[in-house]
This record gives structure tokens, sequence and C-alpha cells, in this order.
């Protein structure tokens, strides 16, 4: 079955719905959620996410050597499946006999086909990340699925993934990831994206978006502005230090006050219950749910 495709306009119209049910920062969860005994880009971790008070719930996605496309973020075979070869480089059979070694006995869970996980949510929006090596075909499938008016596409501003997705007919909401306002020029060039927005990263008080005025710029003229409380096992820092650890550890106005006084439009987290508790007591957020379950 072939379904209509929306118009950018349609899709922004979505999007702003779901701002204006829900508030701002939207809090988006990272990998789904990575809390209690669920692994990470799983069904079980998405649902656990939205229970937790996420508005979107953020997947890695890869392909299989056959085609097929799954939630997963390679590198991270080792630490689910104990020795397991690249994802990427076995058939969909060989995925599926798979099981993630921490979660109960073997064969309690097996890895998510992202075609389950839109089956699963049919009203839960999606971030999908690190899926622009399998664009436009990924692309293909989402609209197929008639996910496009709950996706939300990023992706750093590479010229071969912005050609395939602005030469795509379905105009996903789309934001670039990135550090510098060149980065972020890069993408707005091209035409034909439905740009949203962006996702900043500044490391140091002197990265460009660092400034409070750079942000407040692209918050005056896009509705998603994201920047991340995540703690990632690289040790990056995406947000001038201000994270998920120093949150928990030392209280949540030193880790997420400073990304919320940011003017940031959405936050990403690997603790979202906590991080909406802060936002509602500190009035910056409702008590409503977006659509998910």
């Amino acid at each position: 079955m072939t379904c209509a495709v929306p118009s950018a306009e349609e899709l922004r119209a979505e999007l702003d719905a779901l701002f204006a049910h829900v508030g701002s920062p939207l809090v988006i969860a990272h990998r789904g959620t990575t809390l209690g005994s669920f692994p990470d880009n799983t069904v079980r971790a998405a649902i656990a996410a939205l229970r937790s008070g996420a508005d979107v719930v953020e997947v890695d996605v890869i392909r299989s050597a056959d085609g097929e496309h799954y939630l997963f973020h390679d590198g991270y075979e080792d630490k689910h499946f104990a020795g397991a070869e690249d994802l990427r480089t076995l058939t969909a059979a060989e995925i599926d006999e798979l099981s993630y070694c921490w979660q109960g006995a073997r064969g309690a869970l097996r890895p998510t086909r992202l075609l389950d996980l839109l089956h699963a949510l049919p009203e839960a929006w999606l971030n999908i990340d690190r899926s622009w090596s399998y664009w436009p075909e990924l692309l293909d499938l989402l609209t197929e699925a008639g996910a496009a008016r709950r996706v939300l596409l990023k992706s750093p501003p590479e010229p071969t993934a912005l050609a395939a997705l602005a030469a795509h007919p379905t105009p996903f909401l789309y934001y670039p990831i990135v550090r510098t306002r060149e980065q972020f020029a890069r993408a707005r060039a091209v035409s034909g994206l439905n740009l949203i927005g962006a996702e900043i990263l500044a490391a140091t008080p002197e990265d460009p978006y660092a400034d409070p005025a750079a942000v407040a710029a692209l918050v005056e003229e896009f509705p998603l502005v994201q920047v991340n409380a995540l703690n990632l096992e690289n040790g990056a820092r995406l947000y001038l230090g201000h994270d998920d650890e120093t949150a928990l550890l030392e209280g949540p106005e030193p880790g997420w006050g400073p990304l919320v006084r940011s003017g940031a439009t959405a936050i990403q987290t690997d603790w979202p219950h906590l991080l909406r508790e802060h936002l509602e007591q500190q009035g910056r957020r409702t008590g409503l749910r977006a659509p998910g379950l």
C-alpha cells in the first residue's frame, strides 16, 4: 500500500502541534532509555522511555547485509551480544538469532527491527540517528510505513546525505548536528530540505554555539534547537560539561539548569523521568504527555 506523502508544511504543523501540546523544551530519550534491565535501542527501551515521560525517543539504525533495518548502535556488539561480529555484516536471519546477553535467560530478547518499533508504537515521536548511510532506501521504508508525520531525522551535514534527503519526495523533518555556524550554513544552503533547526555542540566557551546570542538566533528562526545532557563512553563534552552525571551527582540545577537557560527547545538525556520532573518543578513544562502509548 502506498501512503500519501505529506507536504513540508503539514509536517512542520505536526511538530508545532507537539510543542503546543507538551511545551518546551522537549525531552528526548537517548537510545530509548538504558535504565533497569532493558538494553538500549529496543522496543522495551522505547516503551520505558515513553512511560518515563519522554516526548521523543531517539534510536540508532543499522542495516543488515541483506537490507533489513534494525535498531542498534554499531560498535556495541561485544557489550550486548558477547563477541558477535559487526551486525552490519550479518544477514537478517543471523541477527534474528542473536539474544541480548544480559537480559534474563538466553533468547529472552532479540534485536528489534525498525518496522517492529514503528508498528509497536504507531503514535510515538522518533528521532532517528546514525541512519544517513542508508538514505534514500530507509526514507522509502519510513514513507511506506506512514511514519513521516512522527519522525525527526538528523545527521552531520555531509553532502551525500543532504543530497539524498533533499531529492526524496517525502519532505522529512530534518536538523543537522553542528558545532559551527559554517556547518549549519552548509545544510541551510541545500535546496529542498525541510530544515527545522539544529543539534548544537559546544565543548568550550569559545565554541560558536556556547554564545547565548547564537542559540537565540536559531530559536528565533527554527522550532527545534537541541542540546545534549549525555555522558557518552568516549567522554566527549557535548555542551560545556552540563550533563546528566552532574545532574545526578550534584543536583538538577548545576547539571540541567544551564541547558534549560540556554534557550534550547529540546534536551536529550539518558534520564528522562528526572529531567522531566526538574522541568515541571521549574514551571517549564506541564504534566501533559506526548502521544505514544
